[in-house]
């Protein structure tokens, strides 16, 4: 059994970490990709993780075989986006090793079931906080309550198809952003800004130039980056940080980019996590 899971880039968040993962996750606004993850599973004599068909320790998705599992697998992975860059990778191989997990043994969980396994393994493992309930939604997510799916809260900004470029330089860790103390109150105070005013105007336009503020005025944003969206919207386009990787993704001006580094091209996924 073959299971789907979109990438997901953030434009802002605010963290809400509590003593249940369950009840933790993050508020804010992001975009699913049609670059997405795909994970297949077997029965097996010995449990393995395989992502992009090398053996991986793989901690997010080994807890979630160890939650769902009644017996040995082989988990196979394969992961087009860039790892560590803001993409949701980690979220999207737990929540589509969930999925196909369910469907292998016929578990009998809901979709909001299977992905707040999912998500639990990644808060715990500190490797994100609202990727999953985002890909197991599908297209423009505005994260309103944290929380697990089932738990947390979130609404749809209808969106087209439309075509998405993007530029990576590097990883940033994650784990190191939501552990400095200083830096996330700051981050939140500006994430709950940013959501009150987008929920007054819930647009794409309107979500890319408060996700530009809020990269920007947090200081999360790297210089290249900056130079980077000034040129987007000199050449009539939009653009963004993606959160939290040393990436920009943009709508329009793809020429603008390619001063910055290698661009490449995906599509507004609709489409949230599904079996194949």
């Amino acid at each position: 059994m073959k299971a789907f899971v979109p990438s997901h880039i953030t434009g802002f968040f605010a963290a809400h970490r509590k003593s249940d993962p369950l009840e933790s996750g993050s508020v804010g606004c992001g975009l699913n990709l049609c670059l997405g993850a795909t994970t297949t599973v077997e029965r097996s004599e010995e449990t393995v993780i395989l992502l992009n068909g090398l053996p991986n320790q793989a901690p997010v998705s080994r807890m979630v075989v160890e939650s769902l599992a009644p017996c040995p697998v082989v988990v196979d992975t394969r992961l087009p986006m860039p790892e560590g860059a803001g993409f949701g990778a980690s979220g999207a191989g737990a929540l589509g090793c969930a999925y196909a997990l369910n469907a292998c043994f016929d578990l009998g969980l809901t979709c909001n079931q299977a992905a707040a396994v999912a998500h639990r393994a990644e808060v715990t493992c500190r490797t994100g906080l609202g990727d999953v309930i985002a890909q197991n939604t599908g297209g423009l997510v505005i994260r309103l309550q944290p929380g697990a799916p089932g738990r947390g809260v979130v609404d749809r900004i209808p969106t087209p198809p439309l075509p998405v470029h993007y530029v990576v330089r590097g990883p940033i860790s994650t784990s190191e952003v939501l552990s400095d103390e200083a830096l996330m109150r700051s981050v939140n105070r500006l994430g709950e800004r940013c959501l009150k005013a987008l929920l007054k105007r819930p647009t794409l336009p309107e979500f890319m130039r408060l996700s530009r503020l809020f990269a920007t005025e947090t200081g999360l944003a790297r210089p290249w980056a900056v130079e980077a969206m000034e040129a987007v919207e000199a050449g009539g386009g939009q653009a963004s940080m993606i959160m939290l990787g040393d990436a920009i993704f943009s709508f329009g001006a793809k020429e603008a980019l390619q001063e910055f580094g290698e661009v490449k091209t995906t599509m507004v996924s609709e489409r949230g996590a599904s079996l194949d």
